[in-house]
C-alpha cells in the first residue's frame, strides 16, 4: 500500500524524562510510514527539541525495540524531516548548555510553525507523541 500526495507531521514535545520512550515511539511509527509512501516531518518542540541534537540519541533503547539512533538514522536515510522549534533552540528552554553546544543534527532544521502548518496544509495529518 503507498500512499501519494499523502503528508504527516508528528508533533514530539518529550523529551528524555521518559526515558526516550515516546521519542522511539514517534521515530518509529515515522520510519513505518516512510517506508509506506507518505512524506513525514517531525516537528519537535518544548522538552522534544533536545532530539534535533547531536549525540542526544546515545544509549536510549526500549525493551523490544531497536536504538533510538537507529531509528532517528533510518528516518533521515528514508528521506524523513526534523523540524526544530525556534523559541525552543534559540532560549534552550529545556536543553542544557551543554546539550546545545554539540550543536543539531545533520538533518534537523530549525523551522517555524507556519513551515510546518505549511508541510500538512494540502491533505496533511498530524501525529502527536
Amino acid at each position: 500500500m503507498t500512499a501519494t500526495n499523502d503528508r504527516l507531521l508528528i508533533i514530539l514535545s518529550t523529551g528524555k524524562q521518559d526515558h526516550g520512550a515516546k521519542a522511539t515511539l514517534a521515530f518509529a511509527f515515522a520510519c513505518s510510514a516512510l517506508s509506506m509512501g507518505s512524506e513525514v516531518a517531525l516537528y519537535v518542540t518544548m522538552d522534544g527539541t533536545i532530539w534535533g541534537l547531536k549525540e542526544s540519541t546515545r544509549g536510549i533503547q526500549l525493551p523490544g525495540f531497536d536504538s533510538l539512533e537507529t531509528y532517528v538514522e533510518q528516518f533521515e536515510e528514508l528521506g524523513g524531516k526534523i523540524f526544530v522549534c525556534p523559541p525552543c533552540m534559540e532560549y534552550y528552554c529545556s536543553i542544557s548548555e551543554d546539550d546545545a553546544k554539540k550543536g543539531m543534527r545533520d538533518g534537523a532544521k530549525i523551522t517555524g510553525m507556519a513551515t510546518a502548518y505549511h508541510f500538512i496544509s494540502d491533505h496533511g495529518r498530524v501525529v502527536t507523541f
